[in-house]
């Protein structure tokens, strides 16, 4: 006799080898959140260190603005002041995004940084500016000491004195 189908304990069975990878599954799915903080906190440094090549190499000052507060956007440009008037980030003064083209300016907290955003700057004037030898500032001049950005999550990125290694 051709039997087909599955006995009793073999459906148990698979019923338990679910069980057991879910459990193990289920709280990386809850980690979500913090997969994308981090890498978020990966880009973040990698844009603190291309306003730092493109003052470098450019011989013009840059700066990371952050924007913390919701409006007009959380999030943070990468600016310079190519007319020398004043205003920061001005039509073509947004550095261009080598990874997408378009202007290097991130909205937090929507799209794929949704539940991301950035909840402390250590820097004054919420920006840091690097100068054409890659030297950070902010609004009360050549740092001192380090300072960081924190983003959801907790974990942050520093940016060190006089040579404005990104960390």
């Amino acid at each position: 006799m051709n039997h087909k189908g599955f006995t009793l304990i073999e459906l148990v069975i698979i019923i338990i080898l679910i069980g057991i990878i879910a459990v193990v599954v289920a709280p990386k799915l809850g980690d979500v959140t913090t997969t994308k903080a981090s890498s978020f906190r990966d880009k973040l440094k990698a844009d603190i260190r291309y306003a730092q090549n493109l003052a470098m190499s450019q011989n013009r000052r840059y700066r990371v603005y952050f924007n913390t507060a919701p409006a007009p956007n959380p999030g943070y440009a990468v600016v310079n002041d190519a007319n020398g008037n004043g205003t920061w980030g001005e039509a073509g003064e947004i550095a261009m995004d080598p990874a997408g083209g378009g202007n290097l300016s991130v909205t937090l907290n929507a799209g794929q940084y949704a539940g991301i955003s950035i909840t402390a700057v250590g820097f004054a004037g919420n920006y840091v500016e690097f100068d054409s030898l890659g030297r950070p500032y902010d609004s009360g001049g050549l740092l001192a000491v380090s300072q960081s950005v924190t983003v959801t999550g907790g974990s942050s990125v520093t940016v060190s004195p006089q040579t404005g290694a990104v960390n």
